[in-house]
């Protein structure tokens, strides 16, 4: 038979006994509804606490019908008292469902029941009293005519009240009544703390489960599988003690600030799935100023306390930007408890609940504190397995990249520039040579300067040769070679993650250059804002990695060189006038090949042996002719393109001798063969350049030139050479 079934012959065989027209049939039935109550509380004991709830429902509807009454109410009061919900009722047939009972519908018995009153209306809304406004608005809008109001009690305080009513009588509610309704009350309390206390077996056993499942799992989890069981873990604790947000707090990098929700959310969180596009609206607004709004919270959990709010209207006045960001996500309670490790706060383990407000018990504490240490040591293990194998990838990633410098910086001096040494033995030639004597020795920044071809990079190498630093390579950097954008990290270096490819920390040329020479080719293409930088190293000797603070010291000697007018540069704002004078130390032109022409026959050689030994090729003659003809030429691409049309030659000549394709036929490269007066004239500027002017004296012009002053003065006067602005 079902329960149902029983309650309608229960009813019906004690209304059949109640005499008719008696008010509201108390004759008989009090004794009748006794064994309704003995019936009741046999099953409610008997019964697997997991059906008490039905049980209970059951009684009520019996209770129902047997008074006539139209609907009967449970409200519990929530451990603190200030918030109540209904749990169970009864509504008669036709009769709709209420408004929720709670402190902003009826405040007035709200507060009765909390306080354990008996609360007896007959005539509503009149019996109510004055104070009681809303609670008269709310029997108004709902037509109660009368109710019944007992409190029931589980050990010594009070856990909720039976509310009874009726919508369609009033009714006096005699104390036979309320005795018979009071043991009701009495018999669902017993029922509901024995529901309770079962619950919360249960609840220790799943819990004691789960811990010990997960403390078993995270043992040997791989690291890169912690972080997405742990939310999934995060959500079996929060299902086990019903609560809808569980995040980990983790602390900053420096072990100072604390990780923003936004961090903690995507990591180490749960939340219902209902509740993701909340959470996700929220976020942004969160974010913002989270880390110094959850500066209240940080300073109790790095002192270890715990952080326990059962009403948002409990936090203090020191904490009104907690209180926010409470706000924000919508928590009305909140439990963090903070987890240690070694002695220090690692973490805090944080639950709360959006829906209504909680009171925490003492006993949830240690729970939460296991369950987060749990947490806590496997993410420890994955940081610290993550630490070790990112340490050992960067050391292996520097010993690469050393030795790949390192390689390249040997295979450069062997193999990578054209020639082994400076051929030729011009006079021009042998000036140069002059100069990288005086210069190598000191440690100045040298300037070379000279068309493109001429073998700038071999004159750097010859400087850093002869220098106290030839120990080490020479480290080179075609600034023109690069993109803008990777210029800077080239010289400088740059941090891990300071742009987008930046995986690892790269040593810059600058900083690879220590105790050696750093030779900048095409300096003249160096961005603005990176000359300012360069000026910077030049003048201090320090610079940071791209992305870095910190300051790296360098003591690298620096050789520039380019092709183009930095003067002109300067002029039209491509180049920092600073920076010019910081590079123009000593500077050092490097002669075209139009220049130098008796040194062509010694390329030729030079170069004929080199790719003829590749060829596997031997010339015995190259006429006199050939080199006369080459010696013609203008030679715009200078000593590379005298190799490129000897490396030509070598190929195509088919005999011993060696067959040189002249390019006469080129009327722009033929060179224009100058007067004698044109010759002496551009050699006699060029001494005096050489001298900054200076004619008299010791390394004055008149001395290289072997000539008196006044001598000078008067072919300078012939061949109208002047001093810029000055007059002779």
């Amino acid at each position: 038979m079902s329960r149902h079934e029983e309650a309608r012959r229960t009813v019906n065989a004690a209304n059949s006994k109640v005499r008719r027209g008696t008010k509201f049939g108390l004759a008989e039935s009090p004794g009748e509804y006794n064994g309704v109550l003995v019936r009741l509380a046999a099953r409610l004991i008997s019964t697997d606490p997991s059906e008490i709830g039905q049980e209970i429902e059951w009684g009520l509807k019996l209770t129902g019908e047997f008074w006539h009454l139209d609907r009967i109410l449970i409200i519990q009061v929530s451990d603190g008292g200030k918030d109540t919900s209904v749990i169970y009722s009864y509504l008669a047939p036709g009769i709709p469902s209420p408004l929720a009972h709670d402190n902003d519908t009826t405040p007035w018995l709200m507060e009765r029941i909390r306080a354990g009153e008996t609360i007896r209306l007959s005539h509503l809304p009149d019996d109510l009293p004055k104070e009681a406004r809303i609670d008269r608005r709310y029997c108004r809008k709902e037509g109660v005519k009368s109710c019944l109001v007992l409190p029931y009690r589980v050990g010594d305080s009070t856990q909720g009240g039976l509310i009874f009513s009726s919508l369609r009588n009033q009714h006096p509610w005699p104390e036979e009544l309320v005795e018979q309704l009071h043991n009701l009350g009495q018999i669902i309390a017993s029922a509901l703390e024995r529901k309770a206390a079962a619950e919360s077996i249960a609840k220790q056993r799943l819990f004691e489960r789960l811990l010990s499942e997960v403390s078993a799992k995270y043992i040997n989890l791989p690291i890169n599988q912690i972080e997405n069981d742990a939310r999934s873990d995060f959500g079996r604790l929060s299902r086990l003690l019903d609560v809808d947000r569980c995040v980990l707090h983790l602390p900053g990098p420096e072990g100072t600030d604390w990780m923003a929700p936004a961090y903690a959310w995507e990591k180490t969180a749960w939340w219902p799935d209902e509740d993701v596009v909340r959470a996700m609206f929220d976020l942004p607004k969160v974010e913002k100023d989270v880390i110094e709004d959850l500066r209240y919270l940080s300073d109790k959990w790095s002192k270890g306390e715990v952080y326990r709010v059962n009403y948002p209207d409990e936090l203090t006045e020191d904490a009104q930007k907690t209180k926010r960001v409470n706000a924000l996500l919508g928590m009305k309670s909140v439990i963090a408890v903070p987890i240690m490790l070694s002695g220090a706060t690692a973490g805090c383990l944080a639950v709360g609940t959006t829906r209504t407000s909680r009171i925490w018990p003492d006993e949830i504490v240690p729970k939460l504190r296991l369950f987060g240490e749990v947490f806590i040591n496997a993410l420890a293990r994955k940081r610290s397995e993550e630490s070790l194998r990112a340490a050992l990838d960067q050391v292996k990633q520097l010993k690469e990249h050393f030795e790949a410098d390192y390689k390249y910086l040997r295979e450069e001096i062997n193999l990578g520039h054209d020639f082994q040494d400076i051929i030729g033995s011009s006079h021009a030639l042998r000036e140069v040579l002059s100069a990288v004597r005086r210069v190598a020795p000191v440690d100045a920044t040298v300037l070379l300067l000279g068309e493109t071809g001429t073998g700038k990079g071999l004159f750097a190498r010859a400087i850093h040769n002869a220098s106290g630093r030839r120990d080490r390579p020479l480290i080179q950097v075609n600034c023109a070679a690069l993109a803008p954008t990777l210029i800077e990290s080239e010289l400088f270096g740059h941090e891990k993650g300071a742009f987008t490819g930046a995986h690892t920390r790269k040593i810059g040329r600058f900083e690879l250059a220590r105790d050696t020479t750093l030779f900048l080719d095409e300096i003249a293409e160096l961005p603005l804002d990176l000359q300012a930088k360069l000026l910077r190293v030049l003048q201090e000797g320090e610079f940071e990695r791209v992305g870095g603070t910190m300051t790296i010291k360098t003591n690298a000697r620096v050789i520039a060189a380019t092709n183009r007018d930095l003067q002109k540069e300067v002029d039209a704002g491509r180049f920092r006038p600073d920076l010019w004078y910081r590079l123009n130390v000593f500077p050092i032109r490097i002669p075209a090949l139009s220049d130098r022409l008796e040194d062509i026959p010694d390329y030729v050689s030079f170069f004929v042996n080199k790719y003829g030994k590749r060829l596997g090729k031997k010339f015995d003659r190259i006429s006199q002719k050939s080199i006369a003809a080459l010696q013609r030429y203008s030679w715009p691409g200078n000593v590379r393109e005298l190799e490129n049309l000897v490396e030509r030659a070598v190929i195509t000549s088919p005999g011993e001798k060696l067959e040189i394709d002249i390019p006469v036929s080129q009327s722009g490269h033929l060179k224009k063969m100058k007067s004698l007066r044109e010759t002496e004239c551009d050699h006699i500027l060029e001494v005096l350049e050489h001298t900054y002017w200076k004619i008299e004296g010791r390394n004055g012009a008149a001395s290289i030139l072997g000539l008196k002053p006044s001598t000078l003065r008067q072919r300078m006067k012939k061949l109208g050479i002047q001093r810029p602005g000055l007059n002779f």
